[in-house]
């Protein structure tokens, strides 16, 4: 496998997944801003980030919405090695990313947004950045913009509450998606 050509997939690939409101579709979120970002980079090669939008330059929160992107990292491996092993490979290969838009109750995610503000994490010790398990996180952005955890398995023990949290929201976060779909199809 080409190692820039790699590179290049994962660089634009986590890109993507850390500025969900720069993608295309720009009309969903016109007007909006980041609050929380949540995501889970499974080892299996699947890579989700779930950020929360609302509007811009308010303190009201109005009906934010939950982007979803995904990123299918075994699949680029495969495409790639495919195209590379039969010479193919005539263009710069892309990121396989989608992206889903959903709205989010303000009253299902409100008591979310007001523990992120209380949210407190123990000091813990770095973990192995080249361990090979999931990596799982959350960041805030305007008035949470200090809050950033990010940890790798089950996480510390420590953190036990925190986790559960974030696993919480990414629930809500999922299922809004999920009910959306559900009703357009």
């Amino acid at each position: 496998m080409d190692v820039d050509s790699w590179e290049s997939i994962e660089r634009n690939a986590l890109w993507a997944l850390e500025h969900a409101a720069d993608l295309s579709p720009r009309e969903p979120v016109s007007g909006t801003a980041p609050l929380l970002r949540v995501w889970a980079y499974r080892s299996n090669g699947t890579y989700s980030s779930w950020t929360v939008l609302s509007s811009a330059g308010t303190s009201d929160l109005g009906r934010p919405t939950v982007r979803e992107v995904v990123w299918n990292r075994d699949q680029d491996e495969r495409h790639l090695a495919s195209a590379q092993g039969k010479n193919k490979l005539r263009t710069k290969p892309q990121s396989t990313i989608r992206v889903r838009d959903a709205q989010i109750l303000s009253e299902d995610f409100g008591p979310f947004l007001e523990a992120a503000a209380r949210l407190t994490v123990p000091a813990r010790a770095a973990q192995d950045p080249d361990s090979q398990e999931d990596s799982f996180g959350i960041e805030g952005y305007r008035s949470l913009a200090y809050l950033r955890v990010e940890w790798r398995g089950s996480g510390p023990v420590e953190w036990a509450e925190t986790i559960g949290w974030v696993v919480r929201l990414r629930k809500l976060l999922a299922a809004s998606l999920q009910e959306r779909e559900a009703s357009q199809g």
